[in-house]
């Protein structure tokens, strides 16, 4: 158990489950390893690496692992999984993903080498950010890239040679998916009072105390 990720609320079962992926540092913060670089959290930083590294964790074995949740940081997979935690009958056919503050297309590639027959799900924070990453990876880990970006307060996506514009307000993968006419068959969840998994464990636990 980690001082930290107890004040966060972090169920101690998935503290357990999430242990031998992370280690602290000299002075007590968390320290997830990218290979690379590492995803530094403190409760007065939380530091997320641009690397085409990823953070594994979960079951390594990826012939057995079913379930593959790609996700925005490693912190926010430890939060997504406290908070879900009722709804998993077993974990250890899960396996987490971080790709750092940046996803690329050569880790997503990786991801679609590696992770064809499995089921994904998409861990990303409401802001714009979060909400390209979702189409981005969806797109990507069905071979089928969409270049994206954002102009003047509106998202363009160009996918299967067709452009498509969205306010900014407005887009989401779901949005999307509508608009376009194709589904991607890839979950993101969002919480639904706050920005990410992680923000609601903090408002939940640490604004009150």
């Amino acid at each position: 158990m980690h001082p930290f990720l107890s004040r966060l609320g972090i169920r101690a079962e998935v503290q357990h489950f999430f242990q031998p992926f992370y280690h602290a540092d000299a002075s007590g913060n968390l320290v997830f390893p990218y290979g690379n670089d590492t995803e530094h959290f403190g409760f007065a930083f939380h530091r997320i690496p641009d690397t085409e590294m990823l953070w594994i964790a979960g079951n390594t074995n990826f012939h057995i692992a079913r379930k593959v949740f790609i996700c925005s940081s490693a912190l926010e997979a430890v939060a997504y999984l406290s908070v879900k935690f009722p709804s998993f009958k077993r974990l250890d056919n899960l396996l987490f993903l971080s790709m750092g503050i940046r996803p690329g297309a050569e880790q997503i590639k990786w991801l679609t080498r590696n992770f064809s027959d499995k089921s994904f799900t998409l861990i990303f924070g409401k802001d714009i950010l979060g909400r390209v990453c979702d189409l981005k990876i969806a797109a990507g880990i069905s071979r089928i890239p969409a270049a994206i970006f954002i102009s003047d307060d509106s998202v363009h996506v160009n996918f299967r040679s067709k452009n498509y514009i969205f306010p900014e307000q407005g887009f989401s993968l779901n949005a999307f998916e509508r608009k376009a006419g194709y589904r991607f068959h890839t979950p993101a969840p969002k919480p639904l009072a706050y920005d990410s998994y992680l923000e609601q464990l903090k408002a939940n636990n640490l604004n009150s105390h």
